[in-house]
């Protein structure tokens, strides 16, 4: 897993902690991919951008809060200088009721 994870892997590892993506959610994570990528080649906003590594150091890393926090009974969730959006993006995507 060092050297990131592929879609099935991240919907899989998802799954195994209670977290189930429909296919509208998995193609919101790929939209915000594309844009990360292209957004990124005109201001520095990570150095990470093989899909791979993306999809395991930013969006599954920043979904981690929500092993421990059950969103479930969160409504808003305030990211402090989010930069790229990470970890507030990757959640709402997860958790589409949260106002962030």
């Amino acid at each position: 897993k060092d050297d990131g994870m592929n879609i099935e892997e991240f919907t899989s590892s998802l799954a195994e902690k209670g977290i189930s993506l429909s296919d509208r959610q998995l193609e919101q994570f790929e939209l915000y991919y594309r844009m990360l990528v292209e957004w990124n080649e005109k201001m520095n906003l990570t150095s990470i951008t093989e899909k791979k590594e993306v999809y395991l150091k930013h969006f599954y890393d920043s979904i981690t809060a929500a092993f421990y926090i059950d969103f479930e009974k969160v409504t808003t969730l305030c990211d402090v200088g989010a930069g790229a959006g990470f970890p507030s993006l990757p959640i709402k995507i997860c958790f589409p009721h949260l106002h962030v």
